[in-house]
């Protein structure tokens, strides 16, 4: 009898063992490139916000099922087949081939089947199988006993395949090694082309002739993730970055290169400054940027709101060819224009939001305007267009107010057949309409901005299903697919819809853990899709995947620094800063994105700098002003 310490029992038990845990697998899947691992272990790799796997045999990235992740991969049949066997000789028995009942008393060596004392006497009965030879088990020498002969003929095509497999993975090892010296040795030549050109354009430049400037393939700014490095596309045809590195553009051509859209911003806050990544696309190269020596790059800003100076930037290269880091010090907030020469020729610029700066204000933050008339405001968002929108707890209304803050119209109350109950959260839709978390309704309600209630709503009841609710309060949007989060506050989790506003999935519970929440009140969701939630009772924010995968917190309770008691509203700016009202410490606090605290504003009371129970409501809108639902003085204070 087989046991675990025959050959055959040691082969298949390694082929059995994961390579990442070195045990045997646990719920085994098979990746795209045909290893295998516990799924465990490659939930552990997975990386974010991509939610891919490389595998840590050959490096191949696997891209995850979408809402199932690694539980959605499938096993290879190589594996099932290893496992069916492992099992048979772990339970170290073996029936008749033919009734599966019996222990087998002989073996047909022209059948290969194992057969019992009742089942031989009809096969030697049978004309076709009468003149096979049949040996007793008794009698056989070699294998040691009938299961090592039935493993050893049913695990032989299984290992030639594991077999072939592994020789493909030494040719692959080699091969990467291959690449990689080809690879140094390219780079290598590459610098050394440029560095010539960049010297015999400088040249050219003092000798007074026309500058040159380079264009650089925007793929190779992370050359070792791409298969198309050595190319780039000009005029549908390909050429050797070795041919064409370099390219010649004349000034007209130059003039038509544009700056790319600057998202995010970093704050320096010893130094009052902030920082962003600037690259120049090139008009006529497909997916090309410019490269071009930093000293030959203004870059300069000037309010587009406010009559002020040029600010004069600094320009430093990066790691990364063609994109450059720009550094400078604003001394107003709000959108500025953004113009960029090289060597004296002004390409088409773009804009940069200078947000709200919580480091430049060394004692006392000062608000830029109060916008009353309001009856304790519990949701706040602002449309591109500056109107504001506002849910109004008391009279159970949402109100448009214009940007400069009067009041245009209100709905609710049966007016176009639109009522709410204890509303709270908003949040703006792509398409431009507003979704109303309508609490005590335990639904959701989707409006136009001319008050017009969109088809197939409201959505939700009161429950704990499926697009159930039991007074939900906060809601937001996702720049990533524009799904829409929901706080369903009293479910203690958080209900996730797709853009066209169908079930996607719900994440979180009751409870104190990480992940699960007590009474989460609001949601802010960064440029990356992260999600931001107030756990209002756990004292804390929780931080979580696009997909709900939770991934840290901060905040305790008390009134310390870096201490939370009730937060309420949350709000992210385009610095990655969040920003949390505290409806039991009568402020406003503010964290870095891993949760690190940078400072708070506000106290009780009813003058301009105090807030009294701030709610559901901050947000900000698109030239950076920093909107404040201040619930019982019934007014929003905006910075």
């Amino acid at each position: 009898m087989a046991t675990a310490t025959t050959p055959i029992f040691v082969k298949l038990q390694d082929q059995l063992t994961c390579r990442k845990c070195h045990n045997l697998y646990t719920n085994p899947k098979t990746l795209s490139c045909h290893h295998s691992f516990c799924q465990e272990c490659i939930e552990g790799l997975a990386t974010i916000p991509t939610f891919s796997v490389a595998c840590p045999t050959c490096h191949q990235h696997t891209e995850l099922p979408d809402h199932a992740g690694a539980a959605g991969l499938s096993l290879s049949t190589n594996v099932q087949e290893f496992k069916k066997i492992y099992n048979e000789l772990s339970s170290g028995e073996v029936k008749c081939d033919n009734c599966s009942n019996a222990h087998p008393a002989v073996y047909c060596q022209e059948c290969n089947r194992y057969l019992c004392n009742e089942c031989v006497s009809t096969h030697n009965k049978w004309s076709p199988f009468s003149g096979h030879t049949v040996n007793k088990l008794s009698d056989v020498k070699a294998p040691t006993s009938p299961l090592d002969g039935e493993v050893e003929l049913q695990i032989r095509n299984a290992f030639s395949a594991a077999e072939i497999r592994d020789q493909g993975e030494r040719v692959k090892e080699e091969m990467m090694g291959f690449t990689q010296t080809l690879m140094a040795g390219i780079q290598e030549e590459f610098t050394r082309k440029l560095e010539e050109l960049v010297q015999m354009r400088l040249q050219n430049h003092r000798e007074g002739r026309n500058t040159s400037y380079l264009v650089w393939p925007r793929e190779t700014a992370s050359y070792h993730d791409h298969d198309d490095i050595l190319f780039i596309k000009n005029s549908s045809k390909e050429f050797t970055i070795s041919q064409h590195v370099g390219n010649v553009m004349s000034r007209v051509d130059l003039a038509q290169c544009r700056v790319k859209e600057i998202v995010t911003i970093t704050h320096i806050p010893e130094d009052r400054e902030v920082s962003f990544r600037l690259s120049i696309e090139v008009s006529d190269y497909e997916k090309s940027l410019l490269i071009v020596p930093t000293s030959s790059i203004f870059i300069g800003f000037k309010s587009q709101a406010a009559s002020s100076p040029v600010i004069k930037a600094r320009v430093i290269s990066t790691d990364k060819p063609g994109v450059y880091q720009v550094i400078c010090t604003p001394v107003i907030r709000g959108r500025h224009q953004v113009n960029v020469r090289v060597s004296d020729v002004s390409l088409q610029g773009t804009s940069l939001l200078i947000p709200f700066n919580p480091y430049s204000y060394l004692f006392r933050v000062t608000p830029a305007r109060t916008i009353y008339d309001l009856d304790r405001p519990s949701g706040v968002a602002v449309h591109n267009d500056g109107r504001i929108i506002v849910s109004e707890y008391s009279p159970d209304l949402v109100s448009i107010l214009s940007k400069e803050g009067k009041k245009l119209k209100s709905f609710g109350k049966g007016v176009n057949a639109i009522s709410f109950s204890y509303n709270h959260g908003i949040a703006i839709t792509k398409d431009g309409s507003i979704l109303i978390a309508d609490s005590n309704n335990h639904r959701i309600q989707k409006i136009s901005m001319n008050g017009i209630p969109a088809a197939s709503f409201p959505i939700g009841r009161s429950g704990t299903g499926v697009l159930e609710f039991k007074y939900p309060t906060g809601i937001a949007v996702s720049p990533i697919k524009n799904r829409v989060y929901i706080a369903d506050s009293k479910n203690h989790r958080v209900q996730v819809l797709n853009s066209d506003l169908t079930f996607c999935r719900i994440f979180g519970r009751s409870g104190t853990s990480s992940g699960e929440f007590n009474a989460p009140l609001d949601i802010a969701i960064d440029s990356e899709g992260l999600v931001y939630v107030t756990d209002q009772y756990n004292h804390r924010v929780q931080k979580f995947n696009p997909d709900g995968v939770y991934m840290c917190q901060f905040g305790s309770e008390g009134s310390g620094s870096g201490q939370l008691k009730q937060p309420a509203g949350i709000a992210v700016d385009n610095a990655g800063l969040v920003y949390v009202t505290e409806y039991g410490n009568h402020c406003v606090s503010i964290f870095t994105s891993d949760g690190s605290f940078v400072r708070s504003f506000g106290e009780y009371g009813i003058n301009e700098d105090q807030f009294k129970n701030p709610y559901v409501g901050i947000c900000f809108d698109s030239d950076g002003y920093l909107y404040i639902c201040d619930y019982y003085n019934s007014r929003i204070v905006v910075y």
